[in-house]
């Protein structure tokens, strides 16, 4: 009887932070808000690791990483009142096809903005470093993420060979900032591409699908310590064929 009294007095604690938050999701500044945003990363990260180590038993080890997306689209959504519209849906593959799936890189709040188009069947390309972050970099390192490290481009090309090889073997799509790193300007420009992202498509011999994300430094600035709440147009683009990569 002691225990059920203890669990109804926490509850309570434990509940009205989460609700109170999402009833001012538009409300506090840069730091509080980005508090909230890595809450609801480690969360998702937290799920991530349970679900990559349950869902192979069940055959569905293809879910882990769209499953996560989908539980950090609506903690984030909810808890921030930052939302997307997705034009080109039909661009992005729901039939098990492969690809290689490139977006622009502006800042952390990528991997939300990804969460809401990640399709099912992919995985991620993410630097070496982020293998050693705690909880996200163990649940990565169990969804089978590829791991580039930038700094060695003999390890970048082998990896990158072996990733191409895993796509064939096990049917499966990657998702990858072909510019290596953030650009979050408020001028609409694109860093150069690294050549990963082609080098995997033309070895797999699979499309490469373009996926653009709406400019949003009016709504996210770490120099400026701006973090707003607003809606960001997620486009997807017709594929670029492999035979125009090789040719």
């Amino acid at each position: 009887m002691k225990t059920v009294v203890s669990v109804s007095k926490v509850i309570p604690w434990i509940i009205s932070p989460i609700v109170l938050q999402a009833l001012f999701k538009t409300r506090g500044g840069y730091y509080y808000r980005t508090v909230v945003s890595m809450l609801c990363l480690s969360v998702s990260a937290c799920y991530g690791v349970i679900a990559s180590i349950i869902l192979p038993i069940f055959g569905k080890r293809h879910l882990i990483n769209w499953t996560v997306s989908r539980v950090y689209k609506t903690i984030f959504s909810s808890m921030l009142g930052i939302t997307c519209t997705i034009e080109g849906k039909e661009h992005i593959r729901k039939d098990g096809g492969q690809a290689i799936y490139i977006c622009n890189h502006q800042s952390i709040l990528d991997i939300f903005f990804m969460a809401n188009v990640f399709p099912k069947s992919t995985s991620v390309v993410a630097k070496k470093s982020i293998k050693f972050v705690p909880v996200l970099g163990w649940f990565m390192y169990l969804s089978k993420a590829v791991f580039l490290d930038r700094t060695n481009r003999e390890t970048a090309v082998k990896n990158a060979r072996k990733a191409a090889a895993d796509m064939k073997k096990n049917k499966t799509s990657i998702w990858v900032y072909p510019e290596g790193t953030r650009a979050n300007t408020p001028e609409l420009n694109l860093l150069p591409f690294k050549k990963g992202a082609f080098y995997m498509a033309a070895q797999a011999n699979v499309p490469i699908i373009p996926i653009v994300v709406q400019n949003y430094n009016h709504l996210y600035d770490q120099k400026s310590k701006r973090f707003g709440h607003g809606n960001i147009k997620i486009k997807g683009r017709l594929s670029i064929s492999v035979l125009l990569l090789s040719s």
